[in-house]
């Protein structure tokens, strides 16, 4: 048989077969169309079964139990303790908060962890300047800004001593002057002629510190005079970190007090995009509880450990490493495309003095996490693809059991069309200013639309709308597009009401309220006749193929459409998961785009209009069936823009 016949013959004993039945059912018949079968649906049964069940789940409607009691771990944001987020860091967030939602909707038990990085020489250096103020000054901006600030200038500092020149020295002479710092110049450039490298860093950070000064004066005034009396910033620096690792009392609590002073500004940005994590892990205290000690008393005796040395073969200091390369070799692992790269580095985990690296720091990590979940997804920036993959090989070489317990999700840069960022400079393209300037121009819009109208709104329901509009463009525009899209992050084009944006979402969504909106008013009024229950609507009435469209396109595949986005495939590793991080973005606008041709000017009426019920107009049963339909419509959407941590509108 050919595939036409094939086709004809399927059709016709499922006619049969659905003849057969003494009751009709959602299948009410098929036939043949070429080599295709197309099933008739049973068009009000459908809409009857969908409506109802969106009714009863409400929001929960979409979320199902697909993973019920698998624990998962997502790991995000996780930025250094001693600066605020930028644009970068929201990126990582708004992907590691969306997917946390996700799974949450197909039954996992999903943790969302901050890693704590709370070691190392930014830290450390960031820990000594404030040490030195804190009990000078009052912060005179955010407290996460001012720490940022903070390390711009000790860091400057810092690099000017490795250069040859004395931070108090370059303050004197800004005090004095532009002709002073000038002439300082001419020196420092005269001590290190010859050496480009240093007549270079002359050149940069004299200009770094001036242009610091310019901002943060009041600051470096009261910095640099203790400062000054210190003659290696980096040494003093590596001391304080050293007495922190030894949990020394009162390193302890410079340390801790920065950092938690930090964080709390960092969660108040978090919280103004309504993100939330369940734990903060700190990088000290998996030495301090033993950790450290454990996982490398395992490592050691492992075949793929080779242990520090102060003199290698070529004569120098060597940490120690773990062989990668040949214990991919001995696996058989796949190497190549779509395997892991040729002359595969080793994974160094100690310096030569067997102080811990915080590579190795981030494998101990790992395996806390694994203690505490089924999965792990931690989420990267792709400049960390190999490092994350190092870790995640780590763990199998030390227990097979490990493999494929941890993925990391990579996503690609965000960039402004104006402006760099700088950590040097302390320029930084935050978070908040964003924030700001994202609310500024809604505002703009919003007050602009709301004068065309006519409509008079009170300043607090302006303020709340303004915000939850201004966070919502931020999220979808992060979202909106797949991780490894590198994304052009342009405001005018994220505050559109006119196009595939958050704006353009919600005030489509606020149209549907509207719809329904009006229907209460007048039939409160007595205009039109109360809303019949659910179980009661005539569902034949829902007849034009518009809204058939709508059930079968967005309302019932709703479910599947998370499940798919959140729960991919795990492939063998190297290889990862495919997160569709971008499709409820893509369902919702899609959504919302056909919303409007259904109910618009050249849509279906849900209303009679004036004119018509003075003519007799009596078309109540389909209009309350439209109306409940519109219901259903708008919880749909609101679950999803819930899943974006969006919170619907009522007016927009």
């Amino acid at each position: 048989m050919n595939p036409k016949e094939v086709a004809e013959e399927v059709a016709r004993e499922f006619g049969e077969e659905v003849a057969k039945r003494p009751r009709r059912g959602a299948i009410v018949g098929c036939e043949a169309a070429g080599v295709y079968v197309n099933l008739k649906m049973n068009r009000p049964m459908v809409f009857e079964a969908t409506m109802k069940a969106v009714a009863r789940r409400g929001g929960k409607f979409g979320h199902t139990d697909a993973a019920k009691g698998k624990r998962v771990i997502i790991e995000h944001t996780s930025s250094n303790p001693n600066a605020p987020l930028h644009i970068g860091n929201l990126r990582n967030v708004m992907i590691g908060a969306h997917l946390s939602r996700m799974m949450k909707a197909c039954g996992h038990d999903v943790k969302e962890a901050f890693y704590v990085n709370d070691l190392g020489a930014q830290i450390g250096l960031t820990a000594l300047a404030y040490s030195r103020i804190y009990d000078k000054m009052t912060p005179f901006m955010k407290i996460d800004h001012w720490i940022g600030a903070m390390y711009a200038v000790m860091n400057t500092c810092q690099e000017l001593q490795q250069v040859g020149v004395k931070p108090g020295e370059l303050e004197d002479a800004c005090k004095a002057g532009q002709e002073a710092v000038d002439a300082l110049l001419k020196t420092s450039l005269a001590a290190v002629a010859g050496d480009e490298k240093k007549e270079k860093g002359v050149a940069e950070y004299f200009d770094i510190y001036q242009d610091l000064r310019g901002r943060f004066e009041k600051m470096m005034v009261v910095m640099l005079e203790d400062i000054r009396t210190i003659d290696d910033i980096k040494v003093e620096a590596g001391k304080l970190n050293l007495a922190y690792e030894k949990q020394e009392p009162w390193a302890i609590k410079i340390f801790r007090k920065m950092v938690c002073d930090c964080l709390t500004g960092v969660q108040e940005t978090l919280s103004t995009y309504g993100v939330q994590h369940d734990r903060f892990d700190f990088e000290s205290e998996l030495g301090w509880e033993g950790s450290n000690a454990k996982v490398l008393e395992i490592m050691q005796n492992s075949d793929y450990y080779v242990p520090q040395t102060q003199s290698n073969e070529k004569g120098v200091p060597q940490g120690a490493y773990l062989d990668m390369a040949g214990f991919i070799t001995d696996m058989g692992f796949k190497v190549g495309k779509g395997g892991y790269q040729k002359e595969y580095p080793p994974l160094y985990v100690l310096r030569p003095d067997g102080s811990t690296l915080y590579t190795y720091r981030d494998i101990v990590y790992s395996f806390k996490k694994a203690s505490m979940s089924d999965l792990i997804l931690n989420i990267i920036c792709s400049e960390q693809d190999l490092a994350q993959q190092k870790v995640s090989l780590a763990m199998a070489m030390m227990n097979p059991a490990m493999e494929g317990r941890q993925y990391h999700l990579s996503y690609d840069l965000v960039k402004l069309t104006t402006g760099k960022m700088s950590g040097r400079r302390g320029r930084y393209l935050l978070a908040d200013d964003l924030y700001e300037d994202l609310k500024t121009v809604i505002r703009e819009k919003m007050d602009k639309k709301y004068k065309e109208k006519g409509e008079v709104i009170s300043a607090e329901m302006f303020d709340t709308v303004t915000h939850e509009v201004s966070t919502a463009a931020m999220k979808y525009a992060l979202l909106s597009v797949s991780c490894m899209t590198q994304i052009n992050f342009d405001i005018a084009k994220i505050t559109d009401f006119e196009d595939a944006s958050a704006p353009f979402i919600l005030y489509n969504s606020t149209r549907l309220t509207s719809v329904i909106r009006k229907f209460d008013e007048r039939s409160a009024a007595g205009v039109l006749e109360k809303l019949c229950p659910l179980d009661e609507v005539d569902f034949t009435k829902l007849d034009d193929d518009r809204e058939w469209a709508l059930l079968l396109d967005f309302v019932l595949p709703f479910a599947s459409m998370i499940t798919d986005a959140a729960m991919p495939t795990l492939p063998k590793p190297p290889a990862l998961p495919s997160y569709g991080m971008h499709r409820v973005c893509d369902f919702l606008n899609m959504f919302v785009r056909a919303l409007s041709g259904y109910y618009g000017p050249a849509g279906v009426r849900m209303m009679p209009v004036q004119s018509q019920l003075d003519a007799g107009w009596n078309e109540t049963p389909s209009m309350h069936a439209r109306i409940h339909a519109c219901k259903c419509f708008k919880q749909v959407i609101d679950n999803g823009l819930r899943l974006l941590m969006i919170e619907p509108l009522e007016r927009m």
